[in-house]
């Protein structure tokens, strides 16, 4: 009982530590104000209630978006029967459900027109070094990527009509 009350008692501290640094009071006056030992201490507090509630947010956010992601999933079951049989209302309001989908999930920020900050390959690139950079993977060898050959799907027929 002691222990949840200690707590209590913290997590009300780290409150009003972040409030007052939020008001822009000094981790220095903080740390004389709520008894802190140091205003370093104020600060890995603060920092530590920060990286909380940015978790919090963002796990509330995740949810929302699978909550979205599963009404548009009922929705589609419940008009695809009549997108069958040819209903155009009911395509349409599929087509509005996809472009929904698209828009929730960041697909629609990806661009085939080749432009390059926002093309497949700059999204798969920008993916990939924020991959390599979280998980210190080394850069690979650019002079062997460079030098590689690009398949371009080119067939070659040969005189009588068949394959090269």
């Amino acid at each position: 009982m002691a222990d949840d009350r200690r707590k209590l008692e913290i997590a009300q501290r780290r409150n009003q530590a972040l409030q007052m640094r939020i008001a822009g009071v000094s981790p220095t006056l903080i740390a004389e104000r709520l008894d802190y030992n140091s205003p370093q201490a104020v600060n890995a507090d603060i920092t530590a209630a920060l990286k909380r509630a940015a978790k919090a947010e963002s796990m509330a956010a995740e949810h929302l978006l699978h909550l979205e992601i599963g009404r548009l999933d009922r929705m589609m079951a419940a008009l695809w029967p009549r997108v069958l049989k040819g209903e155009v209302q009911a395509a349409e309001a599929c087509l509005k459900i996809v472009n929904k989908r698209a828009s929730l999930l960041g697909l629609d920020q990806i661009n085939r027109n080749g432009h390059p900050d926002n093309d497949m390959a700059s999204v798969l690139g920008t993916m990939l070094a924020q991959l390599q950079q979280r998980y210190q993977v080394a850069d690979p060898d650019m002079d062997a990527i460079t030098a590689a050959e690009v398949v371009t799907g080119e067939v070659l027929y040969d005189d009588a009509g068949g394959e090269a």
